[in-house]
């Protein structure tokens, strides 16, 4: 792809940054169309919007968006007893020249998987190991059903109905999403915008049918090329230059409940997957997967009046759609596409709408707010101070954080058997987001599900239940699968399209006028998208002249000057890390800390630190240096190393220690003491001594440590913690903070009437790296 602009714009004497003057003249630019609107454009500007439109518009262009029109007869007739009829818009892009595009980016060279491999965790080869698409089962078997020297291109997509207007109005759009699974997960591609329409050309009894039968047919005609292009495979220049046969194939599809539903041609009281009864879905029982072949024969009998209404919607539980889109395509077995849904199954679903409804009707919401107000802070956590019951809207991140306390706030207010059951829900869902698998993991996904059908009953033993068959209660047991056939579940949440539409559907919309709003949008994300191509080109460009080699003649006489712009060969081996990463001192090759350069509390008393610091035994702890000065700060940070299942990076952390804040606001209270538990301890005070008092190569904390972790609640599966004490006091100490592995989190233990005991539990639920840890 940027050999070809390269050229181009070398045969027209060209710079890279053409149709524009430089590089500053195209930042602007860049700024101007990704930041500002339209008409803020042209008063910024002073010139006709036209000019610059153009200019953008001579830039390089993906794939070219089509409109096919489509006509709709329906049942209901009019006047003149001709059959009423509704003209819709389908919007579209040809699926194997985005295929091209994506596979042709030098972005990706080195970054790009042609083969399955299995990889395993161990030197014997015996536990096994799943991320990437690449280490799965299905992509072993495709390669085996295509020819010697064949390269698969795992096609995956999304689609999602989404809403463009907030308050008023009813427009929304309905993106389809293409990815490859030889790629990086995060990367998506728009193919197409669904028409969406309440098709009142049919009578009300007809009209839902109607539209699953209009999205199927909209969906073959989007995927129509790659009927032949995965049946013979295509030719495609990959990042590397070299030339390869691909052979595009539908491997996993993205998609909430209803729309899996939709996709799978089966009722939304059946699962997409397999044939498990509808009234069995409660059960964790393995039913056999549904198959492709006879799901079509079916369909045909149905539509020849073969199978009556009753076997075909009862028995079988399909809807009419006799033409379903993924019918013609090479290779695929739409029902093992189906992929999980961590979003809408396990945070929404699951979590939110069962257990967490279920566990407050047997605690009371009252009560269950109270303990929600009562939690104890920590760095980055959110605290809902207003508890959840009237909360109304809820983001992910709203779930993710109830699931970080939720085991804490409810031990000791429900019984243990429903810890037990809580338990094995959020083990199962934190084990979800893993990274990466191995057959250990698996196990331990498996032992999750399994400790919470053992104990599910215990809700309808307390009359919060009736049953389980539950659709998403279902959906967990087919996660193992999937992981095994297609790779972690993270690259297939729904959660990445529900952001895309942000750019894709929300922001595009917002650049219309709102009339034919879909024709402007497909024009607004073409601009953009010649913008993302002409800076990835320039990357690249400049990559490839780095300013020591391209003018080194003009800038001869600056030669001898060192630079601190560094070309991009030099940046290779920099940490993927936040720029303050460069300050840490590292203690090991994948340890560090680091400290704020300036202290917002220096030269403090020790008097200020026993009061504010609340470090009663300070002068103790420190008996050689009494009445001296220290300089106080409120937190350092720790360098973890990376763990596998979670992150390929260190893992970044801090550790507060912020003394009592007096309020600005009279009527308020003082802000309280901020600390944090660290392993078995709290610490109060993060200092550094006069230099004048010897030579400390790291500054210092004073801990109040806690017992070592000894008690071990098997209900909450999770370490229960007292405060250590020496001579009717805290036990306490002073550490260099290089010592510091990283902070964690103490729930209080409460009681059934919210009294607060004077232990806590260690929550191992505070973030996915020290569940890993933890569960080990």
């Amino acid at each position: 792809m940027f050999h070809e602009i390269k050229a181009r714009q070398e045969a027209q004497g060209l710079d890279p940054w053409a149709p524009f003057a430089d590089a500053e003249e195209w930042g602007l630019v860049k700024w101007l169309i990704s930041r500002v609107g339209q008409n803020a454009i042209e008063e910024f500007m002073k010139l006709p919007i036209v000019i610059l439109m153009k200019a953008i518009d001579q830039l390089p262009r993906g794939t070219e968006w089509q409109l096919k029109r489509i006509s709709v007869e329906g049942n209901k007739l009019t006047n003149e007893q001709q059959y009423e009829t509704e003209d819709l818009e389908l919007w579209m892009r040809d699926p194997v020249e985005c295929i091209r595009e994506l596979m042709g980016n030098p972005e990706f060279d080195h970054m790009v998987s042609y083969a399955p491999e299995r990889v395993f965790s161990d030197a014997e080869g015996k536990t096994r190991r799943y991320d990437e698409m690449w280490t799965g089962d299905w992509w072993w078997e495709m390669q085996g059903r295509l020819p010697q020297g064949a390269v698969v291109a795992p096609v995956i997509l999304a689609s999602n109905k989404t809403s463009l207007s907030q308050f008023r109005g009813d427009q929304e759009v309905w993106p389809v999403y293409l990815s490859l699974g030889n790629i990086s997960k995060n990367v998506r591609i728009l193919i197409a915008y669904l028409p969406i329409s309440k098709l009142e050309c049919f009578t009300r009894d007809t009209r839902s049918v109607e539209r699953y039968r209009l999205f199927h047919y909209c969906m073959s005609q989007v995927l129509e090329p790659l009927v032949r292009a995965g049946a013979e495979g295509v030719d495609v220049t990959c990042p590397d230059r070299q030339v390869r046969r691909l052979y595009p194939i539908v491997a996993a599809y993205i998609a909430d409940f209803p729309e899996q539903c939709l996709v799978a041609c089966c009722m939304e009281n059946r699962c997409p997957k397999c044939v498990v009864g509808r009234e069995e879905r409660g059960d964790m029982k393995n039913s056999p997967m549904r198959d492709r072949d006879s799901t079509v024969e079916n369909l045909r009998l149905h539509c020849d009046g073969e199978i009556g209404k009753d076997q075909f919607e009862g028995e079988l539980g399909l809807r009419a759609i006799y033409s379903p889109f993924w019918a013609a395509l090479p290779h695929n077995d739409i029902f093992s596409c189906i992929t999980p849904d961590i979003l809408h199954q396990l945070h929404k679903g699951v979590f939110k709408d069962h257990i967490v409804s279920w566990c407050a009707d047997i605690i009371g919401e009252e009560e269950l707010d109270a303990r929600f107000k009562a939690m104890t802070s920590y760095s980055g956590l959110r605290h809902f101070k207003k508890g959840i019951s009237k909360r109304k809207q809820w983001t992910g991140a709203d779930y993710r954080e109830l699931q970080r306390v939720f085991l804490g706030v409810i031990a000791g207010a429900v019984d243990n058997k429903v810890l037990t059951a809580v338990r094995g829900v959020l083990d199962f869902i934190y084990y979800a987001q893993y990274r990466t698998h191995t057959d250990e993991t698996l196990a331990h996904m498996h032992a999750a599900l399994t400790s919470f059908h053992a104990s599910k009953h215990i809700f309808i033993d307390l009359g919060v239940r009736e049953h389980f068959n539950i659709p998403k209660i279902h959906s967990m047991i087919h996660y193992i699968n999937a992981i095994r056939f297609l790779g972690t579940a993270d690259g297939f949440n729904t959660e990445l399209p529900e952001r895309l539409h942000i750019d894709f559907a929300k922001r595009a919309y917002r650049a219309s006028n709102r009339r034919d709003y879909v024709m402007q949008m497909t024009t607004w994300l073409r601009r953009q998208e010649s913008i993302h191509i002409q800076d990835a080109y320039i990357r690249w460009w400049e990559s490839h002249h780095p300013v020591n080699q391209e003018w080194q003649d003009s800038d001869a006489s600056d030669s001898g000057s060192d630079s601190d712009d560094a070309g991009p060969g030099l940046l290779e081996n920099r940490v993927d890390l936040p720029s303050q990463v460069q300050r840490f001192t590292m203690v090991t090759g994948s340890r560090g800390y680091f400290v704020p350069r300036t202290c917002p509390f220096p030269n403090s008393t020790i008097q200020r630190l026993l009061t504010d610091h609340d470090a009663s035994l300070f002068i103790p702890a420190l008996e050689e240096f009494l009445q001296k000065h220290v300089d106080v700060y409120k937190y350092f940070k720790t360098l973890s190393p990376p763990r596998p299942h979670i992150n390929n990076h260190k893992c970044l952390f801090k550790v507060h220690a912020s003394p009592v804040i007096p309020a600005s606001d009279v009527r308020r209270p003082p802000a309280p003491a901020h600390f944090d538990s660290l392993r078995v301890g709290e610490v109060r005070v993060i200092f550094k001594l006069p230099s004048r008092l010897g030579n400390f190569p790291h500054p210092l904390a004073y801990i109040h440590w806690f017992r070592p972790l000894q008690t071990f609640d098997e209900n909450m599966h999770s370490f229960r913690l007292s405060k250590s004490s020496r001579q009717r006091g805290p036990y306490a100490l002073v550490v260099p903070v290089h010592q510091v592995l990283r902070p964690c989190h103490l729930i209080p233990r409460v009681g059934r009437e919210s009294d607060v005991r004077e232990d806590f539990y260690l929550n191992r639920y505070i973030d996915l790296e020290l569940f890993d840890r933890l569960s080990v």
